[in-house]
């Protein structure tokens, strides 16, 4: 059975106060002897509580960034976490990724190499990929760039476009040898030298390549712009492909704009696929139904089943130091009695219409029906992972939309 964040963390808090009272006890008892068995007792109990929370969020342990720099956040990272969480919905899917529910950014990683490439429209890219889990499957790899306009007077023969493309280096070219570079086209793009808008490429071939073929076949990507435009303008910079100067001015413009690779994957054990995102009439009669259960309150003072409002604080449980946003989210959970006869808006099902039934003539048979969560929602975390990487997923079955008698 599965056990939910918000369980785990109830049972850490629990684990917590019996501890406690059991450390008092003992150290009346025993003095500063028993007092630091009982401190080291309490440790090994709340590790080990950490350690099985952590698990069913994918971590082999828990992430500790270092204090100072943070590395720099994407801001198209941000927008789809904000985006995910107001809609609801598994906002990656409409991406054309599937049943994607990881995105991971890679950014360019600075060599000597760079220097090698002397002109602003040809430039090799490097990224560290050695951080993804061999558990995940890939399902779409994108190259992002920012964009430098040009002024008018400098883009010759009379035509603003341009191409970029990007190639796999599946064999880099050696000085030593006669062996020339072997490439492979894998995306291409027409670009308006005018525009300084972002571009995304296609890199999923190169990605995959890299992934299953192991970490000496990932030698790069291979980025070119070519056009008739770009002669008169051939040592101006139109895509950010380096850093341009120094100084901590320029460090700071170069983190926004520098080359980003996104690798959208889905957890191999990952159970159920991507949720449907629900329709509007589905979350009208969602909203219809909480405030139905909102008015059922007893003549005895008790409630009927129904969703009680429950914040999760990630900073309770120290995990504000690594999860980037958000800082907490709505957990949810159900309470309430389940009376006889069950009423349609409690939600509840034939079989605990007939279990309800058997116990209202003889209780010592089975139990009432019980009010459980019968509809469950995902929620979106932008976090830093153990390679002080930045990775936004979701995660299924984190938030209680609907309660029931079942």
């Amino acid at each position: 059975m599965r056990v939910s964040l918000l369980l785990l963390r109830l049972v850490l808090a629990a684990a917590g106060a019996l501890l406690a009272g059991a450390l008092l006890a003992s150290a009346q008892l025993d003095g500063p002897q028993q007092r630091r068995r009982d401190e080291a007792e309490r440790a090994r109990t709340l590790a080990g509580l950490e350690a099985n929370l952590l698990g069913l969020l994918g971590f082999a342990r828990r992430p500790r960034p270092p204090p100072a720099p943070r590395p720099h956040v994407p801001e198209a990272l941000r927008q789809l976490q904000r985006r995910q969480s107001s809609l609801g919905l598994a906002d990656v899917a409409k991406r054309g990724v599937g049943s994607a529910n990881t995105v991971r950014s890679f950014l360019h990683v600075e060599s000597d190499v760079d220097e090698r490439f002397k002109s602003a429209h040809r430039f090799r890219l490097m990224f560290d990929l050695r951080s993804v889990p061999s558990g995940e499957r890939l399902r779409a790899a994108e190259l992002s760039l920012s964009r430098v306009a040009l002024p008018a007077e400098r883009i010759s023969g009379g035509s603003a476009l341009a191409r970029l493309l990007v190639h796999d280096i599946v064999r880099p070219g050696r000085k030593s040898s006669a062996s020339s570079a072997l490439l492979r086209l894998i995306d291409s793009k027409v670009l308006h030298l005018g525009s300084n808008a972002s571009v995304s490429l296609d890199v999923r071939p190169a990605v995959e390549r890299w992934l299953s073929e192991g970490e000496a076949a990932n030698h790069g990507l291979l980025v070119q712009v070519t056009g008739q435009a770009l002669e008169g303008a051939r040592d101006s910079e139109h895509v950010r492909l380096r850093r341009s100067l120094a100084g901590q001015e320029a460090a700071a413009g170069w983190e926004r704009a520098r080359p980003t690779l996104y690798a959208y994957t889905e957890d191999a054990g990952r159970a159920g696929g991507a949720r449907r995102p629900q329709s509007a009439h589905e979350l009208m009669e969602r909203r219809a139904r909480r405030a139905a259960l909102r008015k059922n309150r007893r003549k005895d003072g008790r409630e009927n089943c129904r969703r009680h409002p429950l914040y999760v604080d990630f900073a309770d449980v120290g995990w504000n130091d690594w999860i980037v946003a958000p800082p907490g989210y709505d957990a949810f959970y159900c309470h309430g009695d389940c009376p006889f006869p069950l009423a349609d808006y409690l939600n509840s099902t034939n079989h605990a219409i007939v279990q309800n039934l058997v116990y209202s003539t003889n209780p010592s048979l089975v139990p009432k029906a019980c009010c459980v969560p019968t509809s469950l929602g995902s929620i979106s975390m932008l976090y830093l992972d153990e390679e002080n990487k930045v990775v936004l997923k979701n995660y299924q079955d984190m938030s209680v939309l609907g309660c029931g008698c079942r």
